[in-house]
């Protein structure tokens, strides 16, 4: 699948999986033992409404669902792989599409869960280039948990309604710098994000028992003019407001430009947020430190 940009919305994903086999059984609860056609009627409404792929219209991301988009499907805790779906074009309608699949249901029974994520199996968002395209591609991650609640006659196999629920928040970024009291774009090929809280995730594992932090470095597409404006797809796990300081190495010349620390932001998950970021080059910074402050407290 692909990506959703719009409204903070509930995303909703009905489940009716079809299935076909090498031999068939008339017991309505028998578990299918080879591949599987996997069905799901899906929506999802994020960082302000919408369904999957992300484009810009009038500075607003907008979605919509394409061929290409993939949902990987995993047995619980994520522990094996068991088939891959993507959306039925011809069955979208709106912020709705049916994902459709093979899968191997060998193992599953009545009442187990099974896990969904997109666009990529792999969780890691390192490598970013600033635009909402990559983002849609490869960093609008999405997760879902189904479970399996009807065997039909080892045809159809039956899940309860999955929810997709977004794993990040989308930030953009315009750089300025101060020009004699006029603010000012400028292009930069790079742009290194850090938090005080040293949270921001740079990769993790399916089932997050290993999550990798540190500093996101977004490099631009065009290495010779930059870009003045990136977006960046942002999870940050401290799970409470955090500052974050931005430096960008601009185009033409290379140098580096250093933002002051931002005003505490809690971004959700499913959050867009638009910053205009006042840089100064990093020669015209300066350090500081507490000075003393009179407490007269009377006599001893």
């Amino acid at each position: 699948m692909k990506k959703i940009l719009l409204s903070i919305s509930a995303v909703t994903a009905m489940i009716a999986m079809t299935a076909t086999f090498s031999a068939c059984s008339s017991d309505d609860e028998q578990q299918p033992s080879t591949t599987a056609t996997l069905v799901i009627n899906a929506s999802r409404g994020d960082y302000g409404g919408g369904t999957r792929t992300l484009n810009l219209a009038n500075d607003i991301p907008v979605a919509s669902w394409t061929a290409s988009d993939n949902v990987f499907v995993y047995k619980a805790g994520w522990t094996d792989p068991i088939g891959t779906l993507t959306p039925d074009i011809d069955k979208t309608v709106g912020i709705k599409t049916k994902l459709t699949g093979d899968l191997s249901p060998s193992g599953l029974n009545v009442g187990d869960n099974i896990e969904f994520i997109m666009p990529r199996a792999d969780w890691d968002y390192t490598g970013q280039d600033g635009e909402i395209s990559s983002i849609s591609s490869k960093y609008d991650y999405a997760i879902a948990t189904v479970q399996v609640t009807f065997f039909d006659q080892g045809n159809k196999v039956y899940g309860s309604t999955a929810y997709f629920k977004t794993q990040q928040s989308i930030i953009k970024y315009k750089l300025v710098y101060d020009d004699n009291g006029v603010r000012k774009s400028f292009k930069a090929t790079s742009l290194t994000i850090v938090a005080n809280s040293g949270k921001i995730v740079t990769s993790r594992s399916r089932d997050g028992k290993t999550v990798n932090t540190g500093g996101l470095v977004i490099t631009a597409n065009d290495q010779t003019n930059g870009t003045d404006v990136f977006y960046v797809a942002l999870r940050n796990d401290s799970g409470s407001e955090d500052t974050y300081t931005l430096t960008a190495k601009a185009a033409n010349g290379g140098a580096i430009y250093t933002s002051a620390p931002s005003q505490p932001h809690n971004y959700a998950f499913t959050d867009y947020a638009r910053h205009e970021v006042l840089m100064s080059i990093n020669d015209d910074t300066h350090t500081e430190r507490d000075n003393y402050v009179l407490k007269d407290y009377g006599t001893w």
